[in-house]
């Protein structure tokens, strides 16, 4: 009785820390936002939850906060992180994947432009055809496209192929299939609140 109390002490003393300090990264990752978004005029936190609605309030918003600062960073538009959100909405429908998964593998394989990344996901990206129709398309050569350029390329082909491909699905799916992810991101929200006022 004495180690099972022991071990049961423990345990509690490591959950609790290990919840301090998830709220303390929690806090330290809003007050990295809040900084960034004012050197570069984005504001993150609109950004976060507009992934999040993308996603039909499937996505936990640390992961989509992520993945907005890199898709920023990389050089993609608020619209397009967006997008990738509802792509990976319907991708992960379609194929019957984990959405953070798919969320993740669509903006590490547009941002990195990884073809590996996206293949699981039936998106076939082959670069050199990505970027010469995109330089057809504003009238440069596929030799004078910029850095930005090719990014914008490769987000292009992969957000067009996801709409082909998997566009129409979002309209066969009864939302209430989203009930119990909804119900976990609005307890991870509740919980957030509580690492805000801990980690302050």
């Amino acid at each position: 009785p004495a180690y099972a109390t022991l071990a049961a002490q423990v345990f509690a003393v490591t959950a609790a820390f290990q919840f301090l300090s998830s709220a303390v990264d929690y806090r330290n990752m809003i007050a990295g936002q809040e900084a960034f978004g004012a050197s570069t005029g984005t504001t993150y936190k609109t950004i976060t939850k507009d992934i999040q609605a993308a996603t039909e309030g499937q996505l936990r918003y640390q992961e989509a906060a992520q993945s907005a600062a890199i898709g920023i960073a990389a050089g993609l538009t608020s619209d397009q992180i967006t997008q990738i959100g509802v792509a990976a909405k319907n991708t992960s429908l379609a194929l019957g994947r984990d959405l953070t998964d798919s969320f993740n593998r669509l903006t590490r394989g547009i941002t990195k432009a990884e073809p590996e990344l996206l293949d699981e996901l039936g998106i076939i990206l082959r670069l050199d055809p990505a970027l010469k129709a995109y330089a057809d398309k504003i009238g440069k050569s596929k030799e004078q496209l910029n850095q930005f350029e090719k990014s914008q390329a490769v987000a292009n082909e992969v957000l067009g192929q996801a709409e082909s491909k998997f566009g129409a699905i979002s309209e066969d799916i009864d939302s209430s299939a989203f009930a119990l992810q909804q119900f976990a991101i609005a307890f991870d929200d509740l919980l957030n609140i509580l690492k805000s006022f801990l980690g302050a």
